[in-house]
């Protein structure tokens, strides 16, 4: 069958984009504008085919491709983690931004629940081009994650540790930025898009109003800063370094997480979208 008749096809069954998309795939091509180049050409379609049934089914396309763009580069995905979102790509713009403002010349993160990688991945890559010393480390209490996350950085060059850790259970000292985009997703939501059904319940769904991973990790965080100011090898003047958490929640949840925050001696600095970010 010739492209351009296995197209017109498709589209009877996906959306155009994602018939175009799955072409590129299968057909081993550079980019959608090989489509053209190839229109008249006859090829064996056989798994175009399966990956149309497959997004006709609901299955999103990132895990059909086996990868999702986020901040200009293309990161592994499966159904071990997460699809990552664009409103999650403002987690990079704060961190990179404190860096800026604060005039870090070396800084140290860690991410929380960090599914593909994307976030550590990004932050480490993008600190590499502005030439700032960092340490950046990532964290999930699902191995196939933790897997997925270190063949991302592998494909990607960047020298980003990962190890399990449930919240800050394995983590020692506090670092620099925390960023955090863990489980919100309450269950009972029903705005929610069908096809997260697809997606793993343990990176999405969550208790008390689909906060209880959030107000953990800041119960953690405080309790850890407090333990760090009551130390015998506290250094006096350590209390005047300003360390930032960055988290992604609904923003219908916002209110609820700033004043949990307050009540632990966390301070916001800006809400954008759906990404908080506190100093402590």
């Amino acid at each position: 069958m010739k492209l351009k008749s296995w197209l017109q096809e498709a589209k009877t069954k996906v959306s155009s984009l994602d018939a175009e998309l799955i072409a590129v795939s299968a057909l081993g091509f550079t980019g959608r504008t090989d489509i053209i180049l190839h229109w008249d050409e006859q090829y064996d379609f056989t798994e175009a085919d399966e990956k149309v049934k497959k997004r006709a089914s609901g299955i999103p396309m990132a895990y059909i491709l086996g990868y999702k763009e986020f901040f200009g580069r293309n990161f592994k995905v499966n159904p071990n983690v997460l699809i990552p979102r664009p409103e999650t790509e403002q987690i990079i713009i704060s961190a990179l931004g404190i860096v800026d403002v604060e005039k870090m010349e070396d800084v140290t993160i860690i991410d929380i629940g960090t599914g593909s990688g994307c976030i550590p991945i990004t932050l480490k890559l993008e600190l590499n081009e502005e030439g700032i010393m960092s340490d950046v480390s990532g964290t999930d209490v699902s191995a196939p994650a933790l897997s997925t996350a270190e063949e991302n950085a592998n494909e990607l060059i960047a020298d980003v540790h990962f190890f399990r850790s449930d919240l800050m259970a394995s983590i020692e000292n506090l670092p620099d930025i925390i960023t955090a985009n863990l489980p919100y997703v309450d269950k009972s939501w029903d705005w929610t898009s069908p096809e997260l059904k697809y997606e793993p319940a343990l990176a999405l769904y969550a208790e008390d109003d689909g906060l209880i991973y959030i107000k953990r990790l800041l119960d953690e965080v405080y309790s850890m800063r407090t333990e760090e100011l009551e130390s015998e090898t506290f250094v006096e003047g350590m209390d005047s370094k300003p360390r930032f958490i960055i988290l992604e929640a609904d923003t219908s949840q916002h209110d609820i997480i700033i004043e949990y925050a307050k009540e632990r001696k966390f301070e916001l600095i800006s809400r954008n979208q759906f990404i908080l970010t506190m100093r402590y």
